[in-house]
């Protein structure tokens, strides 16, 4: 036991736990192998990448030049990264056309003590940040729309009878922030069933930029362990959360789990059912928040310039309906992650929801790809062309020898357009592309 217990320091995917404590629902990036890249705690690394090659963004193909330096010391880890865009067409000036470019040189940067892993710190873009159940937030990504991307801060502490974790869409004043506190009041008590009783409550609060589009959200959630082992762990829960001057939703699920099974790898098996009145989207900040919310929205390009048709369905067009989702999360640490979430949405609007994460490095190559997909009909859908409201994140890094690497990224996000007549903010799908060679050096 005490060996399990000693171990999970060293797994990402608990990184965020009190020691022995099952870990209930993912948390931020803090388990993201992209970004970890020490094996051991002790170990410190320095690279620095330079590449060049051409780069399409939108209908226009330019020559790009790209540097990247990673900096891993023992409780941090950093990463920067540059590029430069031009061609026949002129300069990409959108990389540095304001002041707040500076800071979206930043990847990210993430303090993690390793000999306290109850602490974790992470400055960048949000990319798969969710707040308990995943009711209210999940998948939250602040680069959906990528030459607006924005820094957002996430912050997580853990003792055995209470978690904290909070989080931040952007460094500056106005922006969608949330916190949740989790209580195990029986924390002292001998058996798993009692001691891992959890009470959560989380606040959520997008401040807008006029009163019109506020948005606040209240969610608590209750969950317990019914195995008397710790690990793995079966974990039923239920999420009661509501949207101020909007609408209420109930969620009930499972989940089996183990954030260390026989000191190899760490996986979650989670299914649920949603019960959504009207005026409700669960996990409506997600992956398209900032693009989809109360003050933006994403255009119809079969109907652009056309016709100003908006994708998709807002907070206040919800109809309400029933949902149930399954999801597969699997991790080895550093080296792989498979993760699936797919929602069915019942109602009288296509709002099912898909989200896929694969992550593979070995000596000579490493593999990342993320999709989201949202107002999708059924399952099926997921066969079609992919539509309006769609990311996509491809990059793969390739050994041809050393130290020559081959860089491969594609990336669906958006553009933004004028706003629209009523003070909406408009945005535009566009699809990037770039192959680039490059050197990598040890610092």
């Amino acid at each position: 036991m005490r060996l399990v217990l000693c171990s999970l320091l060293f797994i990402p995917f608990g990184l965020l736990r009190a020691q022995g404590l099952p870990l209930v629902h993912p948390w931020s990036a803090a388990n993201d192998p992209a970004e970890q890249t020490a094996y051991v705690w002790w170990r410190h690394s320095h690279s620095l990448d330079s590449w060049g090659g051409l780069s399409l963004i939108g209908p226009q193909w330019r020559f790009a030049v790209r540097s990247r330096l990673l900096l891993v010391t023992q409780s941090w880890t950093t990463r920067l990264n540059a590029v430069f865009q031009t061609g026949l067409y002129g300069t990409y000036t959108a990389d540095f056309d304001e002041l707040y470019d500076v800071l979206r040189l930043i990847d990210f940067l993430r303090y993690q003590p390793s000999r306290n892993q109850r602490f974790y710190l992470r400055l960048g873009p949000l990319n798969r940040t969710r707040l308990g159940t995943g009711h209210v937030v999940d998948f939250l990504h602040t680069a959906a729309a990528w030459d607006e991307r924005t820094l957002g801060l996430e912050l997580a502490w853990s003792t055995a009878a209470l978690d904290m974790e909070a989080f931040s869409t952007d460094v500056r004043r106005q922006a969608v922030a949330g916190a949740r506190l989790a209580l195990r009041p029986f924390f002292w008590a001998q058996t798993s069933r009692f001691r891992f009783l959890t009470l959560g409550l989380s606040y959520v609060r997008d401040p807008a930029f006029r009163q019109s589009a506020l948005l606040e959200a209240v969610n608590a959630d209750l969950s317990l362990n019914l195995l008397p082992t710790e690990t793995p762990a079966l974990v039923p829960f239920v999420s009661l959360a509501h949207y101020r001057h909007y609408g209420t939703g109930l969620r009930l699920g499972a989940s089996l789990q183990s954030p260390n099974l026989i000191d190899l790898m760490a996986f979650q098996l989670r299914m649920g059912l949603d019960y959504d009145g009207k005026a409700f989207l669960p996990g409506y900040m997600g992956v398209f928040y900032p693009v989809q919310n109360l003050r933006a929205r994403i255009l119809d390009p079969a109907a652009y310039p056309h016709t100003l048709r908006y994708a998709g369905i807002s907070l206040p067009e919800a109809r309400g309906g029933n949902g149930f989702f399954t999801e597969v999360h699997l991790l080895f640490p550093q080296r792989f992650e498979l993760w699936y979430f797919f929602r069915k949405h019942y109602g009288s609007q296509r709002l099912s929801t898909f989200h896929f994460r694969l992550f593979l490095r070995t000596r000579e190559l490493q593999v990342q790809t993320g999709i989201s997909r949202s107002g999708l009909s059924d399952w099926l859908a997921l066969f079609q062309p992919m539509g309006a409201q769609s990311w996509l994140f491809f990059e793969t890094h390739y050994l041809l020898a050393r130290p020559l690497w081959l860089l491969v990224q594609a990336r669906y996000t958006f553009e933004r357009l004028l706003d629209a007549p009523e003070g909406i903010a408009c945005y535009l799908p566009q699809r990037r592309f770039a192959s680039m060679l490059g050197l990598r050096w040890a610092l």
